[in-house]
């Protein structure tokens, strides 16, 4: 095996090593908390319960709060985002009667697939989840807040990849559309009886949108 391999190999390695460790530390976290409540266990018990130290902890997470959040938190995957952008200033793009390329909501349904993907956010991290915030009400709004904080990140990437002006409203109506149909795919994702992927349940969802959309008039006075 060449050097270049056994450092690829290496690096792999760390990755894998790191990611376990991280997991590990939010799976801990959201299980006391469920069990005792937020003050009911101090960092250094989380470290013990985990076998790592209380430096390592904070390498990971600055808090207990964002242990428990874990990945939810997470910034998008770097390789998915450049591809986001790069599908609004291709040469030849082709563009609607507004100025937005056509490929625009199939670009964020990918986006979105790389992000649940990189997450790896299983059926049995959302009921560990689940069950901390049921002990810990407050939990909800961090995790509501950094909906909002994604619904506002992929706002700024549609303006920056269609060029919009910064406060044109189409950004964030197309934002929150697709943030909304997102929330409804993850209800039914996580529900005990689904079996379906979950790139096949947003897929249905924004086609739904897409018909209602497209095959319902909506007219208004005063409006052309």
């Amino acid at each position: 095996m060449t050097e270049s391999a056994n450092s690829c190999q290496a690096q792999g390695l760390r990755a894998r090593k790191r990611e376990a460790t991280r997991s590990a530390i939010t799976k801990a976290a959201r299980i006391l908390t469920a069990q005792k409540g937020l003050n009911g266990f101090t960092i250094e018990q989380l470290c013990e319960e985990v076998g790592v130290s209380r430096r390592t902890f904070f390498n990971y997470f600055p808090s207990k709060e964002d242990a428990i959040i874990g990945h939810l938190l997470d910034e998008f995957p770097a390789g998915a985002i450049a591809d986001f952008l790069a599908g609004g200033s291709e040469t030849g793009v082709e563009r609607g009667p507004h100025g937005l390329s056509v490929t625009l909501l199939q670009d964020l349904y990918t986006l979105t697939c790389a992000m649940v993907e990189e997450l790896n956010f299983t059926r049995e991290h959302f009921h560990e989840l689940l069950a901390a915030m049921k002990k810990e009400p407050a939990l909800m709004m961090k995790v509501m807040g950094g909906a909002h904080e994604r619904e506002r990140e992929f706002t700024d990437l549609i303006i920056q990849r269609e060029e919009l002006p910064p406060d044109d409203p189409v950004a964030g109506i197309a934002a929150a559309l697709f943030g909304s149909c997102s929330h409804r795919t993850s209800q039914v994702f996580f529900s005990e009886e689904n079996t379906v992927p979950y790139e096949h349940l947003l897929r249905d969802n924004l086609l739904a949108a897409q018909q209602l959309f497209t095959f319902s008039h909506l007219t208004f006075e005063g409006t052309p």
